[in-house]
């Protein structure tokens, strides 16, 4: 079965409180994300230089249909399985998922 890799660029909302979004993004939302079918992890990272955007998460993906697995989560922000928090710049945010074509090279 293919594996894919969601990655999340976000940030905290314009006025919106960025300690609390950053708490509520990984004390609430990864491990929402992780308890849905096909997402078996998560990691953070914040960027180190100039950039659009300051936050990104990767999520593990493992389904058969990443589609619908991508659909399925989309179909639950919001509801008490994934809660949301307004201190996220939800407009920014962009997704992009990809497949996985090789293991992590190490030197």
């Amino acid at each position: 079965m293919p594996k894919y890799k969601m990655l999340v660029f976000s940030d905290a909302a314009k006025g919106g409180d960025e300690a609390n979004y950053n708490k509520w993004y990984n004390d609430q939302h990864i491990p929402d994300v992780c308890r849905i079918d096909g997402f078996t992890g998560a990691q953070r990272f914040k960027n180190a230089i100039d950039g659009i955007t300051n936050y990104l998460a990767i999520y593990e993906v493992d389904a058969p249909d990443v589609a619908a697995a991508i659909a399925n989560l989309t179909s639950k922000a919001g509801t008490d399985e994934m809660v949301m928090t307004p201190d996220i710049d939800i407009e920014g945010t962009k997704v992009m998922v990809y497949e996985v074509l090789t293991e992590p090279y190490s030197a």
